[in-house]
């Protein structure tokens, strides 16, 4: 959308944490680049920044504008009809809408000032003879060990180093690191033909492989120059020589940068449909054909065939002539997913998801927002795909927390993928075999259309699930792994080895040692950043932190008594494959977790050796849960259910239930019958007797009624405040102050003050993170709006109160991690 030259000014959002929009004028030069979805630099208080085109606005009489700088792109990074989504998420999940965009575009086309910083000889004298535990050493560290980084907020306590003279602070700007691939290309001119080259010669070609050199270029409308050179080792010469007789030429092109890798998961299509899917394919295919918004649940068994529901909707959107976005809540799933639809639907396919690189991640971004592709498949990110002919968002495994993102902005994208489609008159299908609850619930009061597959494909009959209570087995035997592997479960394995079929093993802890205590005083060798437990890993013998990433060797001293001796304790993915190792020596085993997966590729190498059998057992955490079908899979053991359980958290039941039945739900995918074996110490739960059970209504019914007594989602809405500081008191004399301001507040609402439950002050359950002492105030009301209008007086309030107190506020609207 080109802006009208005759209305020169814009409405931009600006990439600083500020509340709105800016108007700007655009000189008469840069009117016809400015477009909606361009990124412009602006001038804002005394600084350039960059900003964001949304829209334009008539010019009042008299009004005073700042100009435009720059206009920054050539062509839109996004859509017109994206700018309202936009503004829908920045107000809901109170983020400011400049930064929030910059969050959704690809990494690396920012361009924004930042501070560093640098010590002085004073500042290293000080370092020397300062604490070691006191805060400013650590800053003085970090800036040591981060030269020319940018400072991380807040800055105030930096500026305190200032003034002491212990650094030197620095305004940089951040180069733009992502943009097109640029490379050298040759080619033949124009007209040019490679017989009448040959014709007018009248003798050989003074290279012997000048002739195969000319046929290859002449084959092709553009050959890559790095491709000639390595080809031909006197490529270099041959192109100088024919572009001075002018019969070839040599220009600087775009390369795409292709994130696709081999297809490992090929797909073929089914003979037929069964009933269960052709309903749930119809009601789809009926609402994509009224081209207005809508909104089902497709609650699937594992097995049941979701994956060629999603298929068949999304090829009839694409033959309508309309785009589709499909949602996974795993990077590894994506590879999968792409497998399965890139052989049914070709080439015009986009991946986008934080695994690709950022120049990878911008060529996919530019090929949408061209509209060169026809299905997005990605993770939470591509809630954002720019695509101008959106028909259909597909989020499956609707359930899973990873839609959550937890630092800013903190969004849903299950949620917020509701009302994109409803603001773009697309439709929007979640799919799960164990739909949350808020989910289910919006089926009961109208809001989504529920399409039930309650069987597995062909009528394959659920695996058999065995409940192991490991009270029963403390104290027996000395045998290796009796602490993880109950002798059922050993036996299970074993049975499943000589009949050559394949397991899966699932521990939701990675790592070896999940702690150390000091065999005097028994206290655990903690974190001295975060209030936790340090882990120990195998691979490169560390106790390491999950949380800040501090990590340190095994010959340490405790730090609450001096001594020495320490005795590790639990166990972790690490130990389970080793102890595996150790009982079955001669099977092939493999473990899928972050540690085992933190290069590019390897996610992908582990899950096509499992599924072309080089695999025997596969450990992993909850990343081996989700959508993948094995079919020689036969055995799913589970190794500690209880740990989910044991969270802060009123999803905790919930959580448990979906990652027991969605791990239960990787067996007996193919010709045989599945088995399952869960060991707990808690048999008696709700969430695992349902699980057990296959009966999700039941799990329903008893979760429905707790939230329902409780006042917790669906029946409310929740907001976190959650407050971080470097000094403890501070931190909670700035979160009981907060706390009286809201109270305050709400006694000045005689009628609908009391509809909002104010909790807390409280320190969070894990009082420090990467050295930030942390508070908590949750929020619960049955009105969304009331909560946001307290939120935007909490908001405005806060910045003053917590100005100078290096106390930071953060604002989560419907949080899911309260740790």
């Amino acid at each position: 959308m080109k802006i009208d030259e005759n209305l020169s000014c814009l409405r931009i959002a600006v990439t600083v944490p500020t509340q709105g929009t800016f108007s700007y004028a655009v000189p008469e030069r840069l009117a016809p680049k400015a477009q909606v979805g361009c990124r412009v630099l602006v001038p804002f208080n005394n600084r350039k920044i960059t900003g964001y085109i949304l829209g334009k606005v008539p010019k009042k009489n008299n009004q005073n504008l700042k100009e435009i700088l720059n206009v920054l792109d050539p062509e839109p990074l996004f859509h017109k009809q994206q700018v309202p989504f936009f503004e829908w998420m920045a107000d809901y999940y109170m983020h400011p809408i400049g930064q929030l965009i910059q969050s959704a575009l690809p990494g690396g086309l920012n361009t924004d000032p930042y501070k560093t910083a640098l010590l002085t000889e004073e500042g290293l004298s000080a370092m020397a003879v300062l604490p070691p535990l006191s805060e400013e050493k650590r800053l003085l560290s970090w800036i040591k060990d981060h030269p020319g980084k940018r400072l991380p907020g807040p800055l105030q306590e930096f500026y305190v180093l200032q003034k002491k003279g212990w650094i030197v602070i620095r305004e940089r700007t951040r180069k733009r690191r992502a943009g097109p691939l640029m490379r050298k290309f040759v080619r033949p001119m124009k007209n040019v033909r490679l017989k009448s080259v040959l014709a007018k010669r009248t003798g050989p070609f003074e290279a012997k492989n000048e002739l195969v050199f000319m046929e290859t270029v002449f084959s092709s409308d553009d050959t890559l120059l790095s491709e000639l050179t390595a080809k031909f080792t006197n490529a270099s010469y041959l192109v100088k020589k024919w572009v001075k007789k002018g019969i070839l030429e040599e220009y600087t092109g775009t390369v795409y940068r292709n994130p696709a890798g081999e297809i490992v998961f090929p797909s073929l299509a089914p003979v037929k449909l069964f009933e269960q899917q052709t309903q749930a394919v119809n009601h789809i295919q009926k609402c994509l054909n009224r081209k207005a918004f809508s909104a089902c649940l497709l609650h699937g068994v594992t097995g049941s065939g979701k994956t060629e529901v999603y298929y068949r909707a999304a090829r009839h959107a694409i033959r309508s002539g309309r785009q589709v976005i499909l949602m996974v809540p795993e990077i590894a799933l994506c590879v999968y997913m792409e497998g399965l639809f890139r052989t049914r639907l070709g080439n015009r396919i986009g991946i986008y998801h934080s695994g690709l690189s950022e120049g990878e991640r911008y060529d996919e971004w530019m090929r949408m927002a061209r509209g060169d592709v026809d299905l997005v498949i990605g993770a939470r990110s591509a809630l954002f795909a720019p695509l101008p002919k959106l028909g259909l968002i597909i989020v499956d495994e609707e359930h899973d927390s990873a839609y959550k993102q937890e630092n800013s902005p903190r969004y849903q994208a299950r949620d917020a993928a509701v009302v994109r489609a409803k603001l773009e008159k697309a439709m929007v299908t979640l799919g799960s075999g164990t739909p949350s609850v808020q989910s289910i619930y919006n089926t009961i009061n109208g809001r989504y259309h529920l399409l039930s597959m309650p069987d597995r494909i062909e009528k394959r009959p659920p695996p058999d699930v065995e409940i192991v209570d490991m009270k029963t087995l403390e104290g027996k035997g000395k045998q290796p792994g009796n602490e993880i592997l109950s002798p059922k479960l050993r036996e299970a394995l074993d049975q499943n080895l000589r009949a050559g079929n394949q397991t899966i093993l699932f521990l939701n802890r990675r790592g070896f040692h999940s702690l150390f205590l000091c065999r005097s005083c028994g206290k655990p060798i903690r974190c001295p950043n975060c209030d936790v437990a340090l882990t120990y890993h195998l691979m490169g013998q560390q106790l390491k932190c999950h949380y800040c990433g501090f990590y340190s060797g095994t010959q340490i001293k405790c730090p609450s008594c001096g001594r020495g001796g320490l005795k590790s304790y639990g166990f972790g993915t690490e130990k389970l494959e080793q102890t595996l190792t150790e009982l079955f020596p001669t099977a092939r085993i493999a473990r899928l977790d972050t540690d085992s997966t933190r290069k590019k590729g390897q996610a992908l190498q582990i899950l096509r050796k499992f599924s072309d059998y080089e695999t025997d057992i596969l450990v992993g955490t909850q990343m081996i849960t989700k959508g993948y079908d094995f079919p020689k899979v036969t055995l799913v053991g589970v190794i500690a259910a209880d740990l989910s359980l044991g969270f802060p958290d009123f999803r905790a039941g919930e959580r448990t239930f979906q990652i027991l039945s969605q791990v239960a739900g990787r067996s007996g995918r193919g010709s045989q019958r599945g088995r399952v074996i869960i060991q707990t110490f808690n048999p008696d739960h709700y969430a695992l007797i349902t699980a057990t059970a296959h009966d999700y209504q039941s799990f329903f019914e008893k979760e429905n009624d707790l939230r329902k007594q409780l006042s917790y989602p669906p029946f409310s809405h929740l907001a976190c405040l959650r407050l971080l500081g470097n000094s403890k008191r501070k931190t909670a004399e700035a979160a009981q102050r907060l706390s009286l301001g809201i109270r305050g507040i709400l006694a000045k609402w005689p009628k609908r003050g009391k509809e909002i439950l104010v909790l807390g002050p409280v320190e969070a359950p894990i009082s420090k993170i990467k050295g930030k002492f942390r508070w908590q105030i949750l929020l619960k009301s049955e009105s969304s709006s009331l909560l946001h209008h307290l939120l935007g007086r909490i908001e405005k309030s806060a910045r003053k109160d917590l100005k100078s107190t290096g106390v930071h506020l953060i604002l989560d609207v419907d949080p899911y991690q309260m740790l």
